[in-house]
């Protein structure tokens, strides 16, 4: 224990804090620890000498916003320090407020510096000595815990009033900047985009919609064309985490969309990218994290797709995981099912280089006959054709839509300068207007690309039904995994090869258009035989194979309807996407 009837002058430890990082900038220029800690510093050095104590050490909190003292690291050196020096009998803090959120952590350190033979005192507050003034500090402590209280639920509404004003509480997410803007001869904090970063976050959303980039691939992809986070204090600028790219990846802030607490409000801040490029981003996630695909340190373009046949059989799903072991000096990958791993299935390991043969050879059960591919790229052309009034009603629809914003927007400028309805509301509605025209004008936008999209995406699902053995065997890995994700959804192996396989909506659409296709043909042929014999003598027309219109009038519709406006993404474009791998083989 700390003897404090020693001679001579009282050593002291000085405990500064600040609940944010941002208090410590505060006039950094004059004092590298900002202006907060600066003040605290001086106070607690006059008491110091007022008490007649030499402050022998400094501990300095920052940024440390905890409500307990348990989650205050620099706190808990101090009471190492003390431990360790018995000399030490005071510990200076600026005020009571500054050290303690509640009374619970007062009293609980009172007690433990008590037993320590260490006396707390206040730079800013004297309380005396004896009961009152243990009675003082309990009620400051008490209404300092109110007030605390009082003030995070104060800053919940506001801050959720200002999320609902479009506005972003705190530190704008990388690829913006927080700035001071003039408003009505005013200055008021705003958001800007980064000009040097905003393009880069385009770029890295860009590139993992594709599929070809795990976090770890678009972290090193992004570190080489330069993305850096923002310089926080002299560190310097740093490479993107993982944990940020993820995080990154899944914020809707980047399409104009402001969260709090869950809710998402519309923001003032421009977005970076578009709505239909965040969701293709979410589903490349959604569908790694369903399938099993998840970003880990072993990739195999396989995996994810295989699941075993002989649990299949005996009615419970298991899927075949990738693996590589290390033997007889090498490595050695591999597939197991997860099933034999509880004891439940006995399909032995399968070596990575036959599953990629049995695949292979299974590609080749995959194409169609060009004489249903070409009625259909035919198809696509008539219902291209059928498709541009509808697109140019849509474009119709959504100027007038325009126009009538415009002039609601034109009537709430005038009530405003007549004085005929408060501010508030005009505020309100003028924001709902810009919701409206901005997805009005997406609207207008996205009409002509999405035919243009569908249309183009079928295209490349023809190509690949053409010859689909010679393109897989011509792609590289990962052309060969989004191959894999258009094509199938699953594949049930035993180690003598594919069993069955279930393929995906597009693939299976065409597949039953093709067997229809091919048995109206067969039932035609055998129709135009015995129309032709009978019209050699009777002088009519000979009928051809295949000229009936039953199947066009009855898959035509279907097939369209796959790349028609506003309802391709869900059946013809695949999780992964074609367009970027398909076009170089």
């Amino acid at each position: 224990m700390n003897d404090s009837t020693t001679t001579g002058p009282q050593v002291a430890v000085s405990y500064l804090r600040v609940s944010t990082t941002r208090q410590m900038d505060t006039g950094a220029d004059v004092d590298a620890e900002g202006n907060s800690i600066a003040t605290q510093r001086e106070a607690n050095n006059a008491k110091a000498a007022r008490m007649g104590a030499i402050i022998e050490k400094e501990f300095v909190e920052p940024g440390a916003s905890a409500q307990t003292i348990d989650k205050r690291p620099v706190f808990k050196q101090l009471l190492a320090y003390l431990g360790e020096h018995p000399d030490v009998s005071l510990v200076i803090i600026y005020m009571r407020s500054r050290a303690f959120r509640n009374l619970g952590d007062a009293v609980i350190t009172k007690r433990r510096l008590e037993a320590m033979g260490v006396k707390l005192v206040s730079a800013k507050e004297d309380f005396g000595e004896g009961i009152m003034a243990d009675a003082m500090e309990a009620v400051t402590d008490i209404i300092n815990e109110v007030q605390v209280r009082m003030s995070g639920e104060d800053i919940k509404v506001k801050m959720r009033h200002k999320a609902q004003m479009g506005g972003t509480n705190g530190r704008a997410p990388i690829g913006y900047r927080n700035v001071r803007i003039e408003h009505n001869g005013r200055q008021v904090n705003g958001i800007a985009v980064d000009e040097e970063r905003a393009p880069l976050i385009k770029q890295a959303f860009e590139m993992y919609a594709t599929g070809d980039y795990s976090i770890d691939r678009l972290q090193e992809a992004m570190a080489d064309l330069g993305l850096r986070a923002r310089p926080q204090g002299r560190g310097g600028a740093k490479e993107l985490s993982r944990s940020h790219l993820h995080r990154m990846l899944s914020d809707p802030y980047y399409i104009g969309i402001v969260r709090y607490k869950g809710e998402t409000f519309p923001g003032r801040h421009q977005p970076i990218i578009s709505a239909d490029l965040f969701e293709r981003v979410q589903k490349v996630i959604e569908d790694r994290s369903a399938r099993g695909q998840r970003d880990r340190v072993h990739y195999h373009y396989l995996k994810g797709l295989l699941y075993c046949e002989r649990c299949r059989a005996e009615g419970r799903t298991s899927r075949l995981v990738y693996t590589e072991a290390k033997g007889n000096g090498g490595n050695y990958a591999y597939y197991l099912c997860l099933a034999r791993q509880r004891g439940e299935c006995d399909l032995p390991h399968l070596p990575v280089a036959d599953i990629e043969w049995h695949v292979l050879n299974h590609y080749a059960k995959l194409g169609l006959q060009s004489k249903f591919l070409d009625y259909i790229r035919e198809a696509i052309d008539r219902a291209m054709a059928d498709a541009q009034a509808h697109v140019r009603g849509l474009h119709v629809t959504y100027r007038k839509k325009l126009d009538k914003l415009a002039q609601q927007e034109e009537r709430l400028l005038d009530l405003a300068a007549d004085g005929d309805l408060a501010p508030d509301k005009i505020r309100v509605r003028l924001r709902k207007i810009q919701t409206e025209r901005t997805r009005a004008q997406q609207g207008l936008d996205d009409t002509g690309e999405q035919l243009e999209l569908g249309a183009r995406n079928l295209q490349q699902y023809l190509d690949l039904l053409d010859d689909p053995q010679s393109l897989y065997v011509r792609a590289p890995e990962d052309g060969r995994r989004d191959l894999n994700t258009a094509s199938f959804n699953k594949l049930w192996l035993d180690d003598a090869g594919v069993v069955t396989d279930e393929l995906t909506p597009a693939i299976s659409e065409l597949h039953e258009a093709a067997r229809t296709f091919t048995h109206h043909n067969s039932a035609s042929e055998a129709d135009c035989a015995t129309d032709n014999q009978q019209g050699s003598d009777e002088g009519e027309t000979q009928k051809l194979p295949g000229d009936s219109r039953e199947f066009g009038l009855n898959h035509r519709l279907r097939l369209a309807d796959m790349f028609r406006v506003g309802s391709s993404k869900n059946v013809l474009v695949p999780p992964v996407g074609l367009e970027p791998t398909l076009g170089g083989f």
